[in-house]
């Protein structure tokens, strides 16, 4: 009896494009924000231990992560209505490059940000703004308030409401490049994570909610997560018309070269966005000083 599996791998943009390469024909493959699913039909006499070792090592030998596999029970074209990450973020929303926009919060206040670039990898550039006010503010009044981060970031496209702020002079010069650094080096072993936990007492740190209790305990302990002890840079480049591009640099640098380290790469969901933004933990920044 055969049956049909799907792999999940991770990674940047460029080893996830030479990954593609080197998978066999009649695996059918779908990207979603930072990555791919592979959907493979083993027959009665394949080893799924054999199919996923083989994926595995195609993904790690490209510098991705592996994040496993289960059966696909065939829900239906599940990429129906939903490439909106593949849709230009101004043909949405009507906001173009380097202009802003107002972000509703569940409060009934907003945050704010300006927009600088998408790729159809399903990446947006933004400059977050610390300003909340009760209402959406004027351009000029955005162009002079201070950042949230100290840099643009990354941040997933899915679907959120985004309200134009008129402006007939964009916020923020185009072309621009942000640069993002990636922590190189051994994830902690379970034991050390389990230390960790009982340490800071927080748990499931296998879930989001426990993963980032335990990013801002580490933050208000002023400590950097154990194995990670050099990065590699990534380069940001929106272009005028706001064409985004990644691009990795496989150079080495040390965590002791303190001088204008650039933030983590890792792209931010906007949902933690409008939480943070609304008084909620600062998980973003957590990250940047722990990873």
């Amino acid at each position: 009896m055969a049956c049909r599996i799907e792999h999940f791998v991770y990674g940047s943009a460029t080893g996830l494009k030479r990954f593609r390469a080197t998978v066999a024909a009649g695996i059918e493959i779908s990207t979603l924000p930072g990555g791919l699913i592979l959907r493979e039909t083993l027959c009665w006499a394949q080893d799924i231990d054999t199919a996923v070792g083989r994926i595995e090592a195609l993904a790690l030998a490209q510098g991705l992560q592996y994040d496993g596999y289960g059966q696909d029970f065939g829900a239906g074209d599940q990429g129906a209505g939903l490439d909106i990450q593949y849709q230009a973020f101004t043909d949405r929303t009507g906001i173009r490059a380097g202009h802003g926009f107002a972000l509703p919060l569940p409060d009934g206040r907003f945050g704010h940000a300006v927009y600088l670039g998408s790729n159809r990898q399903g990446y947006l550039l933004l400059d977050i703004s610390a300003l909340v006010a009760d209402q959406p503010v004027s351009p000029d009044t955005l162009r002079d308030a201070p950042r949230r981060y100290r840099q643009p970031i990354l941040v997933f496209h899915t679907g959120f409401d985004a309200l134009p702020l008129a402006s007939l002079a964009p916020l923020a010069r185009l072309p621009c490049t942000v640069l993002f650094r990636c922590g190189i080096g051994e994830p902690p072993d379970p034991e050390e994570i389990a230390r960790l936990e009982r340490r800071f007492a927080v748990s499931a740190t296998d879930t989001p909610e426990g993963w980032n209790a335990l990013l801002m305990a580490l933050a208000e302990a002023g400590e950097r997560l154990p194995g990670t002890d050099s990065y590699a840079l990534f380069t940001a480049r929106a272009g005028r018309t706001g064409t985004l591009k990644l691009i990795e640099d496989y150079t080495m640098l040390q965590f002791a070269d303190k001088d204008r380290l650039p933030m983590p790469w890792q792209p931010a969901n906007i949902q933690e966005i409008i939480a943070i933004l609304a008084g909620g933990p600062d998980v973003i920044a957590a990250a940047d000083h722990v990873t």
